[in-house]
């Protein structure tokens, strides 16, 4: 069984601050899947944590295949004044039963541990959306540049522990491990100002 001393289990959860990067920052309709940017997603816990804490990233912004189609993320149209708002949400699932909470696992994929002031980037892939189209028509329009953001929700990690997967994921072969003692209080609210990208002609 993982333990950690409750004075730390019994503390707010921690500060954790996020970086998107878009890579390169500039898309041209029509150009081919390799020149779809990159978006990459880091973290990096507060520096004054007293612990690790391990995340269950698969309903978070740490999945970005998934929370960029649900409302996890906000776009918004900045060449307009005001800004205007993008749909980003085209559902709301999928849903999973339950994940193993297992090394060796796949699952175990989802479970990222964060060491205080040390950067960790989480997710890295393709930023598809700049494809996406409505009515026939692109969603993101050439000669407009685009900031992409964080919902509410997708501010919140809803799921964590104190310590690293080693406390937090059961052995292949061992038996399940009661958790509950490390298990975070309360949600995760992470800190992250937008970043741009731009559809050029």
């Amino acid at each position: 069984m993982a333990t950690v001393s409750s004075a730390v289990t019994d503390l707010a959860p921690p500060s954790v601050s996020v970086v998107l990067t878009i890579s390169p920052s500039t898309y041209k309709h029509g150009d081919s899947e390799n020149a779809i940017p990159d978006l990459s997603v880091t973290a990096t816990l507060g520096s004054s944590t007293p612990k690790p804490v391990t995340l269950h990233t698969w309903p978070t912004i740490f999945n970005p295949g998934l929370a960029l189609r649900r409302r996890n993320f906000t776009a918004q149209d900045v060449s307009q004044d005001p800004p205007t708002n993008i749909k980003l949400e085209i559902t709301k699932g999928p849903k999973r039963r339950g994940f193993q909470r297992k090394k060796g696992s796949y699952d175990e994929k989802y479970y990222v541990t964060l060491r205080p002031g040390q950067e960790v980037t989480v997710a890295k892939q393709p930023l598809n959306i700049v494809k996406r189209t409505k009515d026939g028509a692109p969603v993101f329009r050439a000669g407009h540049t685009y900031s992409l953001g964080l919902s509410d929700e997708g501010r919140e990690v809803r799921s964590w522990w104190w310590g690293t997967t080693d406390d937090v994921l059961d052995e292949v072969d061992g038996p399940p491990k009661n958790v509950s003692g490390i298990e975070g209080k309360g949600d995760i609210v992470l800190n992250m100002e937008p970043v741009s990208f731009q559809i050029v002609e």
